[in-house]
């Protein structure tokens, strides 16, 4: 995997401050790193079947789908995302560039990679919308947006999208525009909205129980075994003990888990109680070690001690997954309301 958070800004002096404005007010985040493209014509559904098992021909103009791709194994190796144009062509999104790539050449003249020429940032937290609205975007047109559809909008004259879905289990909007406006557009939006790094997105993220690819699928898993069944193949037999399930835990460390990664090669539990962890982080809502990891899908139902074979996190305990907001409803709160703790 190509993908490294290290490689991104880590934070702007403060990462607990935060993940902590993005819970109570607004944050602001650069996504541009992740990889845009493009198909069109009347092949572009079946062409996109080609990069994921989700049905996306049932995809109204406007709407956004969550997607997965799978190894010829059925395991898991990137999540998508599929906006679905009224022209009837369609744009992706992905952590990695040779997704985009594979979509440019299972397309051919029908499609475009366009991830240099994009800028993407997310504008997450209970005053989003507040915060898009005071640097020039359309209020009326961002709050009639329902989770997982978009709209054309536009930023200085400027055509950009905005999609209400993020990374944070917290209401906001994708903002995607020409990447000759980032500078503008994020200047505009920062006095709105706590610019942000990857520290507290990938602490964010855990909080609301969403996978990182380069995380939750480095250990090989298929989509049932990562709770993601409803987008890939995912017929789970509950009784196979060497089936696995993707949970949430507190606990310790040794040190402070800022930005974790896991190890390159990663192993599936093999024994009663072991847990292959795959992400971590020191979070404030929890106020303590929170991560995310693979158990056998035998040992939910049995009161056995979590062992981490590394050693690197002890004193382990399994939480509800999502940690933060388990009913989900914050992101799909209405405006201006959200949904409080």
């Amino acid at each position: 995997m190509t993908f490294d958070a290290t490689s991104l800004v880590r934070d702007f002096g403060n990462p607990v401050g935060e993940v902590l404005s993005c819970r109570r007010s607004a944050a602001l985040f650069d996504f541009s790193f992740v990889a845009r493209g493009r198909v069109a014509g009347p092949d572009a559904a079946a062409i996109l079947s080609r990069l994921t098992p989700r049905r996306i021909d049932d995809l109204l103009p406007g709407q956004i789908r969550y997607a997965v791709r799978l190894d010829a194994n059925g395991h898991l190796v990137a999540d998508l995302t599929i906006w679905r144009h009224a022209d009837g062509s369609y744009e992706v999104m992905s952590g990695r560039r040779s997704d985009i790539a594979d979509l440019v050449q299972y397309a051919g003249t029908a499609g475009s990679d366009l991830s240099d020429s994009t800028a993407i940032f997310a504008v997450q937290g209970p005053l989003a919308l507040d915060a898009a609205a005071r640097a020039g975007f359309d209020r009326s047109a961002l709050a009639r947006l329902a989770y997982y559809e978009f709209c054309v909008t536009a930023f200085e004259g400027a055509t950009c999208l905005a999609g209400r879905l993020g990374y944070t289990g917290e209401a906001g909007f994708e903002i995607i525009a020409p990447r000759s406006m980032a500078g503008a557009l994020w200047d505009r939006l920062a006095p709105h909205a706590l610019p942000a790094g990857f520290a507290a997105i990938d602490t964010l993220r855990i909080e609301a129980g969403f996978v990182l690819f380069a995380h939750e699928f480095r250990l090989p898993a298929t989509a049932g075994e990562a709770g993601l069944g409803p987008f890939g193949s995912a017929a789970i037999s509950p009784g196979d003990a060497d089936l696995l399930a993707l949970i949430a835990f507190t606990g310790a460390a040794r040190g402070n888990p800022v930005l974790w990664q896991p190890p390159p090669a990663l192993n599936r539990p093999q024994h009663a109680g072991q847990i292959a962890v795959t992400s971590a982080c020191w979070s404030p809502h929890a106020g303590s070690v929170l991560g995310l990891g693979y158990v056998r899908r035998g040992d939910l139902d049995r009161s056995l001690p979590l062992i981490d074979p590394s050693g690197n996190f002890t004193s382990l305990r399994r939480v509800g997954r999502p940690y933060v907001d388990p009913s989900k409803r914050r992101p799909r709160a209405p405006w201006p309301a959200v949904i409080g703790e």
